[in-house]
Formats: structure tokens, C-alpha cells, sequence
């Protein structure tokens, strides 16, 4: 008999868009299989609800012309209502059926059965759609040995066994991108606009089927507005929105949990204590402190997470949920059996960020005032060998910081919400994140507040009004730094004090009040000299040589920089360093000295990147550019200022403007 050409393609739904990328990769290993007249093997891996069997369903439609000897389709039922995945020994038998093959023909032994299989296929042109696979071992028996065609997998998992042993061809699938997803639900509701569009595909995730699952409810109420309808989504918990009526496939709560029910107990564990890390991503460390395992265990256990397409990878040992994903976690984490381990994974991961802060300040920052971390970590945290590092791992955490403070207050944290806050502040004052700043600030005040600690309360006012003056409220920097003041003679503690006094006078000073600043300068550098702190000691004296300058006296000026710098290359601090060259390059450059003034400023420039300090390298290459113009090399100056201007832009500083007028101005057009 000639050889059967079967059409098993299930019907591939209308609407289909985006992964013109993941077509063309597929496009890709058909050519590739021709070439070689080997068997291509493509595994299309991705969280549930992507689209995997949408992808695989739609481009062999497109593509079925390239295989005349017919498609095989077969669904594994690696993840499905059913707990029993498909084993070779039930799925063989059905792909021979559909071969041709009299069911009194089918051989007897699973083996013999994979045996007939590759011999069927020997050389046809065939698809062989693999879908909803659970693992490589349930796959490998089903491969034809020699096809001219391709196989396409889809699995929630990675199936990393078929890609080593195979050498088959993985292919994640992420969530559409924004303009995709807004056309999916175009094509599901003709009658929306462009906003609602884009609302509900946010809301959804940029996930297909919670897309069309949302839509078919939108469908039930033609009357009502879509954003009326996401308005409301909104009101409650985020995935009852997707809880369709047509059965278990069509609710994602249900489709996510047969994912989870795969894991093994102590991944399934790190899951949804991962819901309780207060940031979006999340290190590995993190992850260890989470979860309550050393770090290589963590990392495993990360792994088995990735490879079951819950978590995924955004760079070198960190992970992120998917929004979706990430709400079912939290809903696993909310039952009241978990309550206690809740508890201790919380506490253990905020016990790490304290810890781990803690240690980032006293590298990136060693001369300032500190309180010992309170209580003892549970976990391991961090140590830093060098600046970069600690600065490093402060930029990589950034968005978790705040997040890190707010959870701690929350829940009935306060000490680790002030301290985190406190400590953080020496990172913020670096790079000038002051709206992270001033948030943390707030809430870590209110955290000393609530303990009734007076020295804490003390240090976070100084901090918090230091955030404030950087933010040009100087007016309120003000009266926080008096507060501040009266906190510390109110708690018996004066380390703080003259710190405090320091930053006032720069309050002052910037307030446009250089008279009374320079007193109060005077007095933070003498309180310094007493309790011997000669880091404290440069500090003040720099700034009293700014006073000078506003002054108009710009000899003065100088000697005092020349103090100051000595004082701080006393205590190794090569961010007070650089701040104190960059000044002494200003106060030459008052006097008309602009040789002497760019080297200064060429040599803080260099020590402002070593140090981190963005804001400080553009005020500098400001100056540096303003005293290559007074030398007439005005394209230099332009080149300075462009530099200085993407800076500030990045860090949302007001001084762009002033670098954007000066690039307007016609001296400055005309070196171009």
C-alpha cells in the first residue's frame, strides 16, 4: 500500500501576530534540515499561556506545503488537568496508527514500536509537532532517525537533554512586545481604541492567552467600555481576571499551578518565597537568603525554576517573575500555612539587605558616623574588597532599596527600616538619586519615630534634610537640620553633631546666606578637630573655601582648598579628593588662571569616574569646558558640555539647562 500522508494539524487559530523573529528561526532549521538531510529538532520553551502550540500550529500551516509527506501532531500532555503525563508506550502506538500502521500490526514492545516509527519516517518530508511535552525522556523515543523534514516540541521546560544529547535547537518564547499585544487585542475587539488597546495589554501582561481570555469577557459586555472594564480588572486580585468559563485551559490561575505541581518540593518552597522579595528582580544571594539554603543550593534551585519557565534569567545570577507569574506566587505565599515560614524568609532577607548595606557604607563612605547593624543577621550577607564592588552592587540593587525599606516598615520591622534607609544614604549621596533618597528617608524617620529612638531619629533628619538640600529645598533642608540638632543633644549623642552643623552651613550657603554659612563651617571644622576627625576636618574646610569664594575672595579660597586636600588624602577618601580638586580648578579659574584650573579639573574628572560620582564629573566637565573657552578652544568646551549634558539629562538634574543654553549660545555655534 502506498505510505499514508497524514494531516494532523489542529486548526490554528485566526489573529495570530508578532514572533516574526521565532518564524524566521524556524524558516531557518527547515532550510538547514534540507541541506543536511538530517532531522532538524526545534524545542519551543516558554512560560504557560505564551503561545508555544500557537507559534508551532501556525507557522506548519504556513510551511505545509514544504512537507508533501503530511504533518503528525501529537499532544503530550506534559502539563494539562490530567496528572499523567503521555508515556512513549501510549503515545508510539498512536503515532504508528496514524502511519498507516493496522493496530494488530503495532509490535509489541515500546522499543520495536520506536524501531517501526523511524523506519516509516526514513527519508519522507515530514512535520512531526511534538506539543505540551514534559521532559526529554518522554520525547526521545518519538525522534525519527532520518527525516527530510523538522520535529517541533513545545514544553514549559527548557528540555536542556534534548539540546545536548539531540542537538536540538532551543527557542524561548517571551511575552509579545507592546505594539504586538495591543494588535492581538485588536484583532479580538475591532471596535477598541488605541489606548484601551494598550491598557489592556499591560494589564494582561503582554501574554496571549490572558489577553484572549480578558477579551472573550470583554466580548460578554458589548455595551461597556474597555477601560472601564480594566479600570475594574484593576479593583481586584490580579488573576481573577483570567478565570475563563470554558474549563481549566482557559483560566491562568489553573494553567500556572500545573507548572507549580512539576517542581520538586524545595523549588516549589523558593517559588512563592520569592513573591516575598520586595524588589522586582532579585540576586542570587537574595535568593539564598530567601529560601534559607547556601548559595550554590540557591542557585540549583533558581535553575530548576528557569528551566520550568516560572522565573527567568535577566543577567548573571539574577531573576525576575513575569507579573502574571509573580501574582500566582504571591497568592501561594498568602495561605495560612505558610504563615510562619512567611515570617522567617522575610526577616531573613531583610536581616541580608541590612547587613549587606551596611557593609556597602563602610566601604563607600568610612569616615562618616555609623551605628552597628541591629539585631545579628540570620543569613550571610555580603563583604565588599573594594569601592567598585560595593558601588557596583549598590547600582544592580537600585530598584530594590526602597522597596527593601518600605517591606521592613510594613511588616513590623521599624529598626531595619531606619537602618537600611540610613545606610542606603551614603550610595544615594554618591550617585544622586535623591527621590530614592528623600522616599527611603521618610519612611525610616517615621520607622525612629515609632521606636521612640531619639540618636537614630537624630541621624536620619541630618540624612533625610542632606537629601532636601540636594534637591535645592534648602528652606526645608533648614529647619530639618535644626531638628536634627536638637535630636542629638535631646539623645546625649554628639558624633553626629558636627556633621550636622557641616551640612546645615552648606544649607546656608546654597540658600544664598554665605556669611552665615562660613561660621557655621568654622564650628564643624573645630567640633571635628576635637573629637579627631580629620576627615570631617577637610570637609569643612572646603567648604568654608566655597564660602570664600561666593565672598569674592578667591586667594582665600585657594589656601583653604589647599588645606582641605591635604586633610582628605590624609583619610584615602578619593570622592572628598576629587570634590576638592574640582573646587581649587573653579577658584583658579575665578582668577583668570585657566591652565591651572583644566589640569585640576582633568585630574577630579579622572577621579569622579573612578569614584562613581556622575553628578560631580558633569559639574566638573561644565567647568572644564568653561575654561577651555576662556582659552578660545571652544570645540573642546562643546565636546565638554554635550558630555556633561547626557549626565545630568540621565540623573534628571536641573543643571541641564544651563548646559543647554551655553550649547545655544552663537560663541559656542560657531567652533562647529
Amino acid at each position: 500500500q502506498p505510505p499514508v500522508r497524514p494531516a494532523e494539524l489542529p486548526h490554528s487559530p485566526d489573529g495570530f501576530v508578532g514572533r516574526r523573529a521565532e518564524l524566521a528561526a524556524l524558516d531557518a532549521q527547515l532550510d538547514a534540515g534540507r541541506r543536511s538531510g538530517r532531522p532538524r529538532i526545534v524545542v519551543v520553551d516558554g512560560m504557560g499561556g505564551i503561545g508555544k502550540t500557537a507559534l508551532a500550529l501556525h507557522w506548519g500551516h504556513l510551511r505545509r506545503d514544504a512537507f508533501a509527506d503530511g504533518q503528525l501532531y501529537l499532544d503530550l500532555r506534559g502539563f494539562s488537568p490530567s496528572a499523567t503525563p503521555m508515556t512513549p508506550a501510549e503515545a508510539l502506538p498512536r503515532l504508528l496508527l496514524s502511519l498507516g500502521v493496522a493496530p494488530s500490526a503495532v509490535p509489541p514492545s515500546a522499543d520495536s514500536q520506536a524501531a517501526r516509527l523511524r523506519s516509516l519516517t526514513d527519508g519522507r518530508r515530514m512535520l512531526i509537532v511534538l506539543d505540551n511535552a514534559y521532559d526529554a525522556a518522554q520525547v526521545r523515543p518519538l525522534l525519527p532517525g532520518n527525516t527530510a523534514g523538522l520535529v517541533v516540541v513545545t514544553s514549559r521546560r527548557r528540555l536542556l537533554g534534548l539540546v545536548v544529547r539531540e542537538q536540538a535547537v532551543p527557542l524561548g518564547l517571551a511575552p509579545l512586545r507592546p505594539a504586538e499585544s495591543a494588535d492581538l487585542v485588536a484583532g479580538c475587539l475591532h471596535e477598541s481604541r488605541p489606548a484601551e488597546r494598550e491598557a489592556l495589554a499591560d494589564y494582561c501582561g503582554h501574554v496571549p492567552l490572558a489577553i484572549r481570555i480578558v477579551a472573550a469577557r470583554a466580548l460578554e459586555l458589548p455595551d461597556r467600555p474597555l477601560g472601564d472594564l480594566v479600570d475594574e480588572l484593576r479593583q481586584g486580585r490580579r488573576l481573577d481576571a483570567f478565570a475563563g468559563s470554558d474549563g481549566p485551559d482557559t483560566n491562568l490561575r489553573t494553567v500556572f499551578s500545573w507548572s507549580y505541581r512539576s517542581l520538586s518540593a524545595p523549588a516549589a518552597g523558593l517559588f512563592w518565597r520569592l513573591a516575598l522579595h520586595p524588589g522586582q528582580g532579585v540576586g542570587a544571594p537574595a535568593v539564598a537568603a530567601l529560601a534559607g539554603v547556601d548559595l550554590p543550593r540557591a542557585r540549583e534551585l533558581a535553575g530548576e525554576l528557569t528551566r520550568a519557565s516560572l522565573l527567568h534569567r535577566t543577567g548573571p545570577d539574577r531573576y525576575q517573575f513575569h507579573d502574571l507569574v509573580g501574582a500566582y506566587a504571591t497568592e501561594l505565599a498568602g495561605a495560612p500555612a505558610h504563615a510562619e515560614e512567611r515570617r522567617l524568609a522575610l526577616r531573613r532577607v531583610l536581616d541580608w539587605y541590612l547587613h549587606t548595606i551596611d557593609a556597602a557604607e563602610r566601604v563607600l563612605q568610612p569616615h562618616r558616623p555609623r551605628f552597628d547593624p541591629t539585631p545579628p543577621s540570620l543569613v550571610e550577607p555580603l563583604r565588599f574588597d573594594s569601592y567598585a564592588d560595593a558601588l557596583s552592587w549598590c547600582e544592580v540593587e537600585r530598584s530594590s532599596l526602597v522597596p527593601v525599606v518600605r517591606a521592613a516598615a510594613a511588616n513590623g520591622l521599624p529598626g531595619h527600616a531606619w537602618q537600611v534607609a540610613l545606610a542606603a544614604s551614603a550610595y544615594w549621596y554618591i550617585v544622586k538619586r535623591r527621590e530614592d533618597w528623600v522616599a527611603a528617608s521618610e519612611v525610616g524617620l517615621a520607622a525612629t519615630r515609632s521606636l521612640g529612638d531619639r540618636l537614630a531619629e537624630g541621624a536620619l533628619l541630618t540624612r533625610l534634610a542632606t537629601a532636601l538640600c540636594e534637591s535645592r529645598r534648602y528652606p526645608e533642608a533648614i529647619e530639618l537640620y535644626q531638628e536634627s540638632l536638637r535630636a542629638h543633644e535631646a539623645s546625649g549623642y554628639r558624633d553626629w553633631r558636627p556633621t550636622t552643623l557641616n551640612s546645615l552651613a552648606v544649607a546656608h550657603a546654597e540658600a544664598g546666606r554665605p556669611d552665615h554659612a562660613l561660621a557655621t563651617f568654622a564650628l564643624a571644622r573645630d567640633e571635628h578637630r576635637l573629637q579627631g576627625n580629620r576627615w570631617g576636618e577637610g570637609v569643612a574646610l572646603q567648604n568654608m573655601a566655597q564660602c570664600h569664594a561666593l565672598l569674592g575672595e578667591p586667594e582665600k579660597a585657594i589656601a583653604r582648598h589647599e588645606e582641605a586636600l591635604v586633610a582628605v588624602r590624609d583619610t584615602g577618601d578619593r570622592y572628598a579628593e576629587a570634590i576638592c580638586i574640582a573646587n581649587l580648578g573653579e577658584a583658579h579659574a575665578e582668577l583668570g588662571d585657566h591652565e591651572r584650573a583644566i589640569r585640576r579639573f582633568r585630574e577630579a574628572v579622572r577621579l569622579h569616574v573612578s569614584t562613581g560620582n556622575a553628578h560631580g564629573r558633569a559639574r566638573t566637565l561644565l567647568e572644564l569646558g568653561r575654561s577651555l573657552a576662556g582659552l578660545g578652544d571652544l570645540a573642546a568646551a562643546r565636546s565638554c558640555w554635550r558630555e556633561a549634558l547626557a549626565v545630568f539629562e540621565e540623573l534628571g538634574d536641573p543643571e541641564a539647562d544651563e548646559i543647554r543654553a551655553l550649547l545655544r549660545e552663537p560663541a559656542a555655534s560657531a567652533s562647529v
